[in-house]
């Protein structure tokens, strides 16, 4: 049993450290999903012809790191389902820029003839996410195909 606590000045006790019986518990919570306050999503869009590559970006305007989430799903008829590499964690530094393209045509993360949405959740609306598909695997944009930060919906 861990010994009392002293009580700091002002009556609040001081904070005791973790033992070997609160591993159970420390485990369950670092396991736990993580919950995010917003969910934006990019809405259903299509591959037009030509379509070689699609790409996500995020800009962090935040002056803070943001943890988001990001999970692009491939939708035909009945549920969706998540697009190779599956939902992405990561931390991006404040004024920081992150993308993913991933390639289009059979046996690809992309197929043609399918609708997708990408998803973001987030904690801080700072965190811009947009998506426009690639003519080829170098950045060339096919015109009409951004999806801006404005164009993404809160669900």
């Amino acid at each position: 049993m861990a010994p009392p606590r002293k009580a700091k000045p002002g009556g609040a006790r001081a904070p005791r450290a973790a033992t070997i019986a609160d591993a159970p518990r420390i485990e369950k919570a670092a396991a736990a999903p993580i919950c995010y306050r917003y969910v934006l999503s990019s809405g259903l869009f299509g591959l037009p012809a030509g379509a070689q590559s699609v790409d996500w970006m995020a800009v962090n305007d935040s002056p803070y790191p943001q943890t988001f989430r990001v999970t692009v799903y491939k939708a035909g008829v009945g549920p969706k389902a998540p697009v190779a590499p599956g939902a992405l964690v990561l931390t991006l530094a404040a004024s920081q820029v992150t993308h993913n393209a991933n390639s289009v045509g059979g046996g690809q993360p992309f197929v043609p003839g399918f609708y997708y949405e990408a998803v973001f959740e987030t904690n801080d609306l700072r965190l811009l996410p947009s998506v426009h598909v690639w003519q080829d695997h170098g950045n060339t944009v096919i015109p009409g195909t951004l999806i801006s930060p404005g164009t993404f919906v809160q669900v």
